[in-house]
C-alpha cells in the first residue's frame, strides 16, 4: 500500500512512522514544508510534489489549511485513494466537497500517545465497505487502540474526552507534582512519584471490567489519607463540574472548527 500524508509534524510523523515500521505500508511520502529529516518517509516541500497515484492520503494540518492542500495535489493523487482525516472539527462534507467525487472519506480523532503506541483513536465513515474499515482499524490499532462511532457528531465529544485529554492528565500531573514540591519533597522526585502513580493508575483502569468508582473506593479507607483528600475533590462536586466544563469548551471548539470552511 501507497500512502501520502499532507502534514507530518508530530501527529503525522508518529502515524506514518509507525506504519512503516510494522510493514502496513510499503511506501510513504509526506508532504511537509519543514521538511523534517531523520524519517524513513520520502519527505516532499510542497504538494505539487507528490506526484503519483496513492491508496491512502492523511491529511494532518490545520483545520483552516485542509481544503487548500487536499485542492493543491496533482489530479492524479487522489484517485483510486481512500483520503483520512485526522484534523479536529473538520466535517466528512467539507473533506467531500475538496475531493474528486466519490472519494471514501475517514474521519480519525487520535491522541498523542499514539507517539508510544498507546493511543486512543475514535473513528467514523459515513460510507465504507468491510474492507477499508478493517485496513483502518489495523492501521490506528498498531498505534494503539480503535473504536468506530455510527454518528459524525460523536467525534466532537471524543476530541474533548480523549483528543484532548492526555493534556487534562498532563496539568493534573503537574499539579499534583507541584503540591508534593510544596510539601517538601525535592522536585525530580514529586514528578516522579506523579507520574508513576499516572501510570499504575491507567493500567489498572484498563483492565477487563474495570470499574472507575471501585478502583477509587478500593483506595480510600474510611477516616484515612486518601478519604481526606477525596474530600475535597468532592465537596460541591467542585471537581467533576470543573472537569465538565472543561470538556464542554472543547467540544464547543472543535464544534466552532468544523464551521470553518
Amino acid at each position: 500500500m501507497k500512502a501520502l500524508f499532507l502534514g507530518y509534524g508530530k501527529m503525522g510523523s508518529a502515524l506514518g512512522e509507525a506504519w512503516l515500521n510494522a510493514g502496513l505500508v510499503d511506501s510513504l511520502v509526506a508532504v511537509d514544508p519543514g521538511q523534517p529529516q531523520g524519517l524513513r518517509a520520502q519527505v516532499v516541500d510542497s504538494a505539487a510534489k507528490a506526484t503519483g497515484r496513492f491508496d491512502l492520503v492523511v491529511v494532518a494540518v490545520k483545520p483552516a489549511m485542509a481544503a487548500g492542500v487536499i485542492a493543491s495535489l496533482p489530479a492524479e493523487a487522489l484517485q483510486g485513494a481512500t483520503l483520512v482525516s485526522v484534523m479536529a472539527g473538520v466535517s466528512c462534507a467539507t473533506l467531500a466537497a475538496a475531493s474528486p467525487e466519490g472519494t471514501p472519506v475517514v474521519r480519525a480523532m487520535p491522541n498523542t500517545p499514539v507517539m508510544l503506541g498507546a493511543g486512543c483513536t475514535g473513528l467514523f465513515a459515513s460510507d465504507l465497505n468491510d474492507n477499508l474499515r478493517q485496513l483502518l482499524s489495523r492501521l490506528f490499532e498498531a498505534v494503539g487502540v480503535a473504536f468506530w462511532v455510527e454518528h459524525e457528531e460523536l467525534l466532537h465529544a471524543i476530541t474533548a474526552l480523549s483528543g484532548s485529554g492526555p493534556a487534562y492528565y498532563h496539568l493534573f500531573s503537574e499539579a499534583l507534582a507541584d503540591a508534593g514540591i510544596a510539601l517538601g519533597l525535592p522536585e525530580v522526585l514529586a514528578r516522579q512519584l506523579a507520574a508513576n502513580t499516572a501510570l499504575g493508575a491507567a493500567r489498572l483502569q484498563c483492565q477487563p471490567d474495570a470499574d472507575f468508582k471501585a478502583l477509587r473506593t478500593a483506595v480510600t479507607s474510611p477516616n484515612g489519607t486518601t478519604a481526606a483528600a477525596i474530600e475535597h475533590f468532592e465537596a460541591d462536586a467542585a471537581l467533576r463540574r470543573l472537569v465538565k466544563d472543561a470538556a464542554t469548551a472543547a467540544f464547543d471548539r472543535s464544534v466552532e472548527l468544523g464551521k470553518i470552511e
